[in-house]
């Protein structure tokens, strides 16, 4: 991330946690053929036993991929949603009800492709695997944001996501939510729900 423009860096909090084997660890407990209760309970487990910030990284999904000589050429971030956990609280949520969230609802917070290989579908392949992987393990929301002047709207489009006007916010009421959630006016949110059945 830190070969892009953007200013986006790893939070330090999941750096560590990447770097000591505890990132994405209640998530990996869900994905090892247990599923979506195998990842709650994990989850649980964690959230229950650990400071908020290090909990949080255990539901934080951190994805690369390489080229032929194994230097690192695209990453995203998808953390839990910290400024969701936030507004919550804000809006009279304990701050249990609101760490709930985290096992669903995740914020892409950073995506990062190496100028020379732009253009192969990285960007796109690395979105794909990080829905696939949210909605195995039963998430609601899936969301980010850009600034506006980079104009990916259609990018974001093509790869399955809404992608709201500057500015503009979003409702929250299909996760039981009463309050709305943006970025500033120079900011674009993008949002994947799971599909209602």
């Amino acid at each position: 991330m830190a070969t892009t423009s953007d200013g986006v860096r790893i939070i330090p909090v999941l750096a560590a946690a990447i770097e000591d084997g505890s990132a994405a660890s209640a998530m990996l407990a869900g994905l090892g053929g247990g599923g979506s209760n195998a990842y709650h309970d994990a989850a649980a487990h964690t959230f229950t036993d650990r400071p908020m910030h290090q909990a949080l990284t255990t539901v934080s999904l951190t994805l690369g991929t390489a080229d032929g000589q194994d230097r690192i050429v695209g990453v995203l971030s998808a953390t839990a949603p910290g400024t969701l956990i936030d507004m919550a609280m804000s809006n009279g949520f304990t701050a249990e009800q609101a760490m709930a969230l985290g096992p669903f609802v995740a914020k892409i917070h950073g995506l990062a492709v190496a100028e020379h290989v732009r253009g192969q579908g990285i960007a796109a392949a690395l979105l794909k695997r990080t829905w696939q992987v949210h909605q195995q393990l039963g998430y609601m929301l899936l969301y980010g944001s850009y600034r506006a002047d980079r104009d990916l709207a259609a990018f974001y489009n093509r790869c399955g996501y809404t992608v709201h006007a500057p500015g503009e916010t979003f409702p929250l009421d299909r996760i039981a939510l009463p309050f709305r959630l943006g970025a500033g006016d120079d900011q674009c949110v993008f949002t994947r729900w799971r599909p209602r059945h």
